[in-house]
């Protein structure tokens, strides 16, 4: 079998060619990565050759400010002294009060970023046992740690002094401090604090010593009536503190019971219209007893002394005299305690 050949058609034209894809974009680390031609260079300079030399001078400006003009710079910083590691039980009472002055050198930007409210001398006191300890100064105490390109020249003072204590804890009672005078006439009658008993914790120097912690003051002046105060406690030394640091403080009052004197009261005669009365002796001596609010400027009113001559027939009679008060108000003492009254019928002998 014979395999017809394809042939073009007579009269029939060529395919035209296909155009070639336009190349595409350079990667840019291709870019990067290529080297310039001397052609190029001198193109690329003679393009703003004024902008060129300007941009260079600053460059060369800002290179000697930064590594030349600031290679000598200085600054005295203040850094306070924090205490770290230290063993559970003790308690430092004599840190470090004062900061210390640290001079730093460096590069004058890179001085002006440290924050002194930030860096500190940290002490490492995990060694550290009960007693005084003088500890040395040193660079690698700053925490946190400071660029490189700063020098640290001197430390002052170079050496710190702490006092380390054992820590203590004991339970003390609590007594309220009770301060000025309750209205006239009333007094403390009891006073109580919940709780009764607190928990001291600080040094063993000062806390061992505590027998009892007050309160702080709790005013009573002018007070007439029962006072519930939520109080805190009073300081009791540094480094000392409670658990819990306020209670709860009530004070009852009660009134004050006095007893006055009244000498020479009159005694008026009651219901002896139908007669001639008289009482010996007119005048007796009363004791009244009662509260001071009331007794203390107190005047016995008129006819509060009297005898009832009602039923009695004419004569002489021996009758209690009767006094006649408030409520709040009780005679304690009559003197004298019988009188005599005389009862004499009118017109008669």
């Amino acid at each position: 079998m014979r395999l017809l050949a394809l042939r073009p058609r007579p009269g029939a034209s060529a395919p035209e060619p296909v155009p070639a894809a336009p190349p595409g974009p350079t990667p840019p680390w291709r870019r990067l990565l290529r080297v310039p031609s001397r052609r190029g260079l001198r193109e690329g300079l003679r393009q703003n050759p004024g902008m060129k030399l300007v941009s260079l001078l600053l460059a060369f400006f800002l290179w000697f400010s930064i590594n030349v003009s600031e290679r000598d710079a200085e600054r005295v910083v203040e850094l306070p002294v924090t205490i770290r590691k230290l063993q559970p039980g003790l308690i430092v009472t004599t840190p470090p009060s004062k900061p210390i002055n640290v001079t730093l050198r460096g590069p004058r930007t890179i001085l002006d970023g440290v924050d002194e409210r930030k860096v500190r001398l940290s002490l490492d006191l995990a060694s550290a046992t009960a007693g005084d300890t003088r500890i040395e100064l040193s660079a690698d105490m700053l925490r946190p740690e400071l660029p490189r390109r700063i020098k640290i020249l001197r430390l002052e003072p170079a050496r710190v002094k702490i006092h380390v204590e054992r820590l203590a804890r004991r339970r003390i009672p609590v007594r309220p401090d009770l301060a000025g005078m309750p209205a006239l006439g009333y007094t403390v009658a009891e006073s109580t604090v919940v709780p009764d008993h607190v928990e001291a914790t600080g040094p063993a120097s000062k806390v061992d010593d505590l027998k009892e912690i007050s309160t702080e003051s709790i005013d009573l002046r002018g007070a007439a009536e029962t006072i519930q105060h939520d109080a805190l406690l009073a300081w009791a030394g540094d480094f000392v503190s409670f658990t819990p640091d306020h209670v709860t403080v009530s004070v009852t009052l009660e009134e004050v019971m006095v007893s006055r004197d009244f000498r020479r009261v009159d005694v008026h005669i009651l219901n002896a219209d139908a007669f001639q009365a008289q009482v010996v002796p007119a005048q007796i001596d009363l004791t009244v007893r009662g509260p001071q609010r009331l007794l203390h400027n107190y005047r016995l009113p008129d006819g509060v002394v009297t005898v009832d001559a009602a039923g009695l027939p004419a004569g002489s009679h021996h009758v209690a005299p009767h006094v006649e008060l408030s409520a709040d108000l009780e005679v304690s003492r009559r003197q004298p305690e019988v009188l005599t009254l005389q009862l004499t019928p009118r017109g008669g002998r």
